[in-house]
């Protein structure tokens, strides 16, 4: 992997967003497995995002140790993100 610094800034970005998207669904997971404990199906599925979810938070803690001149913890700003997101979805008509 690439250590230059904006590489690793965009890497970082893309990960905190992703994992921020990970909370509707393991949410949804863990309603269902609240309803019905028994159904496998639920469980399997949070048990995927839970186990995607820990090695995506792995990558960015690694991530964040090698990025230079900056602090170990940033996080993640999902306002100023969706408010990205509006205004180039809006541009695009």
């Amino acid at each position: 992997m690439n250590d230059d610094g904006s590489v690793i800034a965009r890497r970082l970005a893309f990960l905190e967003r992703e994992l921020d998207r990970m909370a509707g669904p393991a949410d949804d997971a863990e309603h269902d497995l609240r309803l019905n404990p028994t159904d496998r199906e639920a469980r399997r599925r949070l048990e995927a995002i839970y186990a995607l979810a820990g090695n995506t938070w792995a990558e960015i803690q690694e991530l964040r140790a090698r990025q230079p001149g900056r602090y170990a913890v940033i996080r993640y700003d999902r306002n100023a993100d969706s408010a990205a997101s509006r205004d180039w979805r809006e541009a695009l008509g």
